[in-house]
């Protein structure tokens, strides 16, 4: 699943989701690079979370439960029990917004 988001004169975001092997991981990948080559970020919660724009808007999806960013993917790990259905798009959504 793509989705592009627009926002008047900024460049598009877009973001496509992929599953993992893991059914509660999921890739974010977007169309901008957040780290460079060979950086990768680790957020097992939302407490290390908290001086990171986007992993922390990501934490506040109730049923996050870590994020991984590396170069322009997003890997989101959520709860057992919540669907993807159901946050999915409010993943795309505190992307689109912490990326605006």
């Amino acid at each position: 699943m793509t989705t592009s988001v627009s926002e008047g004169d900024t460049m598009t975001v877009e973001v496509t989701v992929e599953p993992t092997r893991n059914q509660d991981s999921v890739i974010f990948k977007l169309n901008r690079t957040l780290l460079g080559p060979g950086t990768g970020q680790t957020f097992p919660d939302a407490e290390t979370a908290q001086s990171h724009p986007i992993a922390a808007a990501l934490f506040r999806v109730r049923g996050v439960v870590s994020v991984w960013i590396i170069g322009s993917e997003v890997q989101v790990t959520k709860e057992e029990r919540v669907s993807w259905s159901r946050i999915s798009g409010k993943i795309v959504e505190a992307l689109r917004q912490t990326l605006a």
